[in-house]
């Protein structure tokens, strides 16, 4: 447990000890920094607190000063930990290609030297109440040091990141910080989409593969509606329910088996045939 010793300092050994035994992480994300250096806690405390309102007030601070810090809020913890060197096994290298509107993302995050790894644990909330704690937490770390978010797949520049963590609300999901979305077309058979991060919510991911009836924004535009329905209602969707704005486009949802990933059952929306 060369990681736990490593965080067990003066002030966050037994906290980060019992957290490891009994902790319940409702909702994890990362800051991708251009330099090993943990945020100054008091700064961060009042950046969080002000972003999450006086409703919520944060109750307590610990810190080893070096590589980690916990704000108690909501009967439970935001942690952050400092990790002294990138993502591992070249991960940003992997998904920087697919950063949707950031077309320099490679570059911005290449030479990154270290990350945040940001927990919400133990809280009352729900999965999206956490995540949007989660939220306004990571918008608190994305000072100058901080290059992008990292967040299940979706990588996120740190202004990006904190337009749209502006206004998020229970009423406005930020399905884009949350979620990464896969699009692509094929010449003879369609456009193909897939998400990813819906699983973190204890949600099917959802798919629609060879769809030539409808053009990208509109398979873009159900699918990302979709998801925030099942974000705000929970799984509600069931096996054969139609959806869509019009019922005469037939357009169905089946639970089945993903197209790209084994073992998995996911929803899969059927487009009427051509």
């Amino acid at each position: 447990m060369k990681f736990l010793a490593a965080l067990c300092a003066v002030f966050l050994c037994a906290f980060v000890a019992h957290s490891a035994e009994t902790g319940q992480v409702k909702a994890v994300a990362r800051v991708v920094r251009s330099e090993a250096i943990l945020p100054d806690p008091a700064t961060v405390r009042d950046r969080v607190q002000l972003l999450i309102g006086k409703h919520w007030p944060i109750t307590g601070v610990e810190t080893d000063g070096k590589q980690a810090l916990a704000l108690r809020v909501a009967e439970g913890v935001v942690l952050v930990t400092l990790v002294r060197e990138p993502v591992p096994e070249g991960e940003l290298a992997k998904v920087c290609h697919q950063a949707v509107g950031w077309k320099n993302a490679c570059d911005a995050v290449a030479l990154h030297k270290s990350h945040l790894v940001v927990s919400v644990r133990d809280t009352p909330f729900d999965k999206v109440g956490a995540a949007l704690l989660l939220t306004q937490a990571v918008a608190a770390l994305m000072d100058d040091n901080a290059i992008a978010s990292y967040w299940g797949e979706s990588l996120q520049s740190r202004g990006a990141f904190l337009q749209q963590s502006e206004t998020a609300t229970r009423d406005k999901l930020p399905l884009m910080l949350w979620l990464h979305v896969r699009l692509s077309n094929d010449s003879q058979n369609g456009r193909s989409i897939s998400t990813s991060g819906l699983r973190a919510f204890d949600l099917l991911e959802i798919e629609s593969k060879d769809v030539n009836v409808v053009d990208a924004q509109g398979l873009y535009a159900l699918v990302m509606g979709m998801a925030n329905y099942v974000l705000s209602k929970g799984p509600v969707i069931k096996d054969g329910d139609a959806i869509g704005e019009v019922a005469s486009q037939s357009i169905v949802v089946r639970v089945a088996p993903s197209y790209w990933t084994a073992g998995e059952q996911v929803y899969r929306v059927v487009y009427p045939l051509k």
